[in-house]
């Protein structure tokens, strides 16, 4: 891999690696501004399972997905580096 392509790789990750972080320890914040945005808007209640944000297990949810997304960044970190591609 070339340097750019490391720079590449390693500011893509670290901004999915804070989305992570937000989801898993800033998990209030995400809920109030999910719930808001939801009480806004009849057009963002018209979609399919938008009133999930509503439900009492929405934070849960939201930790869990989270750590999803940190595991998955770190296999394709560890993927990338490693030189399968």
């Amino acid at each position: 891999m070339t340097p750019s392509e490391v720079l590449v790789v390693a500011v893509t990750s670290a901004a999915i690696y804070v989305f992570g972080g937000f989801c898993i320890f800033r998990t209030k914040i995400l809920v109030e501004w999910g719930r808001r945005n939801y009480a806004k808007g009849k057009f963002t209640q018209a979609w399919p399972f938008s009133s999930i944000v509503m439900k009492p297990w929405y934070p849960t949810y939201v930790r869990a997905a989270g750590i999803i997304i940190w595991l998955a960044t770190l296999v394709a970190d560890y993927l990338v580096l490693r030189g399968h591609r």
